[in-house]
């Protein structure tokens, strides 16, 4: 009975320093942090200039926006200026140390944005380490801003260069896809 009784201490001992070591759950963001956009469908288009890497892109748009969540998106080749486009994609010298910068140019309403600007700073992602996950990590981030995604610490919405080469970085989290998947 003694050796069950101290067996039964040591388990509830080692439980509760797992349990003081647990990791917290993260904190929810507020959405939308940023505008909606103006429907489900997220078209976009390539600027003049926008050439080092289009591939970064289609990946924030096809592979994880249309990928992983209810949305969808629709590349427009050729001259985009007789159309609609939701995201128009530039490359260019930001200010200071940003790496991408989302600006929405039309708005529907207060609350709403019918077209956006995502500028890439290329030479300024570059000059870390790990570029070709954290060009797709920014890429991703600044289409979050797109569909009303705020900043976090858990997932591409996460601020500077990406932490790691885990696909974590390169992706929306579960919460952030829950709200773009009850809004659009």
């Amino acid at each position: 009975m003694k050796h069950r009784k101290m067996l039964l201490l040591a388990i509830a001992g080692a439980l509760a320093g797992a349990v003081a070591v647990a990791p917290t759950p993260a904190a929810a963001n507020a959405f939308p942090a940023t505008m909606l956009a103006d429907s489900s469908l997220h078209t976009y288009c390539y600027t003049a200039g926008f050439d080092t890497d289009q591939s970064i892109a289609s990946y924030a748009m096809n592979t994880v926006l249309d990928g992983t969540t209810d949305m969808s998106d629709s590349f427009t080749a050729g001259n985009c200026a007789n159309v609609t486009i939701d995201v128009w994609w530039w490359e260019e010298n930001l200010p200071g140390t940003t790496r991408g910068q989302w600006e929405c140019v039309d708005e529907a309403n207060a609350t709403t944005c019918d077209s956006a600007d995502i500028s890439i700073d290329y030479a300024q992602i570059d000059m870390g380490i790990n570029d070709w996950y954290d060009r797709r990590k920014t890429a991703v981030h600044e289409v979050g801003h797109s569909v009303g995604l705020g900043h976090d610490a858990i997932s591409a919405m996460i601020s500077g260069e990406v932490p790691s080469i885990g696909l974590v970085w390169r992706r929306y989290s579960p919460h952030d896809i829950a709200h773009i998947n009850a809004n659009y």
